[in-house]
């Protein structure tokens, strides 16, 4: 006789039930403290602390309800079956047993409790839950919206608060006979641009942001004629009375050291200066998502240009801006036109995500162009704003080969530029022209054929440069293939006139860039490359191939000289006159064995101070201030102001010239060069030396 399966489920019910009104119980009660406490914490001490305790009270109730779904278990259950239910006569965990018990009074039993468990778990079931804590509750509740009435009340308390009442906790203590600071109060106020909330704390040492409004708030024990604030600059700022207060507003700009000074009042017990740092606002910062590189070269068949930055500010990011140069052309005729893109940006105020697609035909983009692309952007600085630019993305579209050599003549010539490949082209065109000859018509392929001839002529005739062959004349030097075609009467012939009064470019001779031997190997293939280009224009390209692997292997003999110079001649000096040796004037040489000069320590006072702070005497901090004023990148200039002034106050202080000196130390200018001098040798060492020249000791 085995367990009834619908009984377990009614079991497992009562289990889950009593588990989750245990957990909604603690809910209730962790809840309203947790949420007043996190409040409080943001309204004094920002989002850190409230976040950490909200942090806390979900974990803990994570652990709660862990710790309650073990504890409310079958075993817990059947206990309060048994506890609640009489009837079942403390036997209700013997209903559950799967096997028959071996006793016939025990199976007997087993059988009733079986049949009353059923009867009362369908029937009536008895609710096992926990009941709610009412009272508890409520207190619980009325705590935790009192805290939150008190978070959100705090900043009109504070901003309202007689001078009575304020705090005195950080009041400075009374140090011999002098005025005492009675309570502090600062109120800071960033600018308006930073979406910083305002502040009030209650020190006199302050870090801010940049072009924060500055309120102080002093009371004194005692009553004084005036109260002011004198900066390290020079500058000062007269604290207006307002009943027991003393109040005056201040906007920093940048960090500066302060010190309170009283009229008709003992001075401040404790008259130390107190320092107000500055947080810069930073510029924008920049990366490029897209391209991976800042020069990229045009692919075949791109149309598009796609871009991608990523922008980020302390307090907010402004205007972003994508200038486009254009650059056209080259040398004297260079062209750039400028372009400017509005982009507006994905994201939240301080990080921004920017996307752009360049359509590079509506921007006039060709062949040989160049396009520059920089990403300006702004921050929200008030009254002027600081631009971050990025680093400058160059779309490069290479230009053809054959004009990089442009504005060189005359000072160094290529041998063999890009277009000198092209004979193995048209190799290949005529042999694949051979294959195709059976499946094209005899008009195709002659036309193919001298198609090619056309492009062998192209050839031959930018080969023919090099020689100084300007017009189309025929095969050079081959006066079979180039009759003469004189007037009839002699008279008028152009290239008698070029000849005779002239400067002649298509003669071999005149061409000066090229030694005899590769004047010959070029003259070699331009006669190639005519009979190839003959036997192309008849449509024979099959007999034409011999010329053509003729001519592509003298042009691989001209590749192997990289680069032709003009001038050709070797490094000529002036004979030796080696009886001026050691003859020169000797007026500034100086002794070569004395002691390196030491080098100056460019007029720092460091050194100066450094060894009267060592001593005993009055050190003299004027050249200090001055050095510090003349060097804002020094590391933590307050810092060192701060010592400064503490050590002027009192001269004889010891710690106070410790701590000084210790700020001083790795601000030092670093030691010259200098040279070690030889060691003496040691009577071995001297016994070896006099040997080697020949004294006797």
């Amino acid at each position: 006789m085995s367990t009834d399966p619908a009984l377990i489920r009614q079991l497992a019910r009562l289990c889950h039930a009593a588990s989750m009104r245990a957990v909604l119980i603690d809910v209730a009660a962790v809840l309203p403290l947790a949420a007043g406490f996190a409040v409080l914490s943001f309204s004094l001490a920002g989002w850190t602390p409230a976040c950490a305790l909200l942090i806390a009270a979900t974990l803990a109730l994570i652990a709660s309800a862990i710790r309650h779904a073990r504890r409310h278990d079958q075993g817990w259950v059947l206990r309060k079956l048994d506890a609640a239910c009489p009837s079942f006569e403390d036997s209700s965990a013997l209903a559950l047993q799967p096997k028959l018990p071996s006793s016939p009074l025990a199976a007997l039993q087993q059988a009733r409790i079986r049949v009353r468990m059923a009867h009362l778990l369908v029937s009536a079931a008895p609710d096992l839950r926990a009941p709610w804590p009412r009272r508890r509750l409520q207190g619980l509740w009325l705590i935790g919206l009192a805290l939150i009435a008190f978070a959100l009340l705090l900043p009109s308390l504070r901003a309202v608060l007689p001078a009575s009442e304020l705090s005195a906790t950080s009041a400075q203590p009374l140090s011999g006979q002098g005025t005492r600071l009675a309570a502090i109060r600062l109120a800071i106020t960033p600018p308006t641009y930073t979406e910083l909330p305002s502040r009030k704390i209650d020190t006199l040492d302050a870090k801010l942001p940049a072009g924060s409004q500055v309120e102080w708030q002093l009371k004194l024990d005692r009553d004084a004629d005036g109260v002011a604030l004198s900066f390290h600059d020079g500058s000062r700022l007269e604290l207006a009375r307002d009943g027991e207060l003393w109040r005056g507003t201040r906007v920093i700009d940048s960090a500066t050291l302060y010190r309170i000074e009283l009229r008709g009042a003992a001075a401040l017990a404790d008259d130390r200066g107190y320092r107000l740092d500055v947080i810069a606002d930073q510029p924008p910062e920049i990366v490029v998502r897209e391209p991976a590189q800042t020069l990229t070269v045009i692919h075949a068949a791109q149309a598009e240009w796609h871009l991608s930055f990523e922008a980020k500010d302390d307090y907010g990011l402004g205007d972003a801006e994508l200038s486009l140069s254009l650059a056209q052309g080259a040398g004297d005729q260079l062209k750039v036109t400028e372009q400017r893109i509005k982009l507006e940006g994905d994201g939240d105020g301080r990080s921004r995500r920017y996307r752009q697609r360049l359509d590079l035909a509506k921007l006039g983009y060709a062949q040989g162009d160049d396009l520059i692309v920089r990403l300006t952007v702004a921050d929200r600085r008030q009254p002027e704003a600081q631009q971050s630019v990025s680093t400058s993305l160059i779309l490069r579209w290479p230009a053809d080969g054959g004009s990089l050599s442009e504005g060189m003549e005359g000072l160094v010539q290529k041998v063999a530029p890009a277009y000198f490949r092209s004979q193995r082209q048209i190799i290949i065109d005529s042999e694949a022209l051979l294959a195709q000859h059976a499946t094209l018509s005899p008009q195709r392929y002659a036309r193919d054929a001298d198609a090619l001839g056309v492009d062998q002529k192209i050839l031959r005739l930018r080969y023919g440069e090099f020689l100084g062959e300007e017009f189309e004349n025929g095969a050079p030097h081959d006066d079979e293939h180039q009759p003469e075609k004189a007037a009839p009467d002699g008279l008028g012939h152009a290239e008698d006139v070029l000849a005779e009064f002239g400067h002649e470019h298509n003669e071999s001779e005149a061409a000066t860039l090229m030694d005899p031997e590769t004047k010959r190997l070029l003259r070699d293939a331009l006669n190639e490359m005519w009979q190839a280009e003959l036997q192309l224009r008849q449509a024979k390209p099959g007999e034409a191939l011999p010329y053509e692997y003729k001519a592509l292997a003298l042009i691989k003999q001209l590749q192997q000289a990289e680069r032709i110079y003009l001038a050709r001649s070797g490094l000529e000096l002036p004979p030796f006159d080696a009886t001026r040796r050691l003859s020169g004037e000797r007026e500034g040489l100086t002794d070569r064995s004395r002691v390196l000069d030491p080098r100056s320590n460019d007029g720092s006072p460091l050194p100066a101070l450094l060894s009267q702070l060592n001593g005993s005497a009055r050190v003299d901090l004027a050249p200090l201030l001055a050095w510090v004023k003349a060097h804002p990148e020094t590391p933590d200039p307050l810092g060192l102001l701060a010592d400064a002034d503490s050590l002027q106050r009192q001269p004889d202080c010891a710690p106070c010239r410790r701590a000084l000196a210790a700020r001083l130390w790795p601000l030092l200018p670093a030691p010259p060069a200098a040279v070690d001098a030889r060691r003496l040798p040691d009577a071995a060492g001297q016994a070896w030396l006099d040997g080697l020249s020949g004294v006797q000791r």
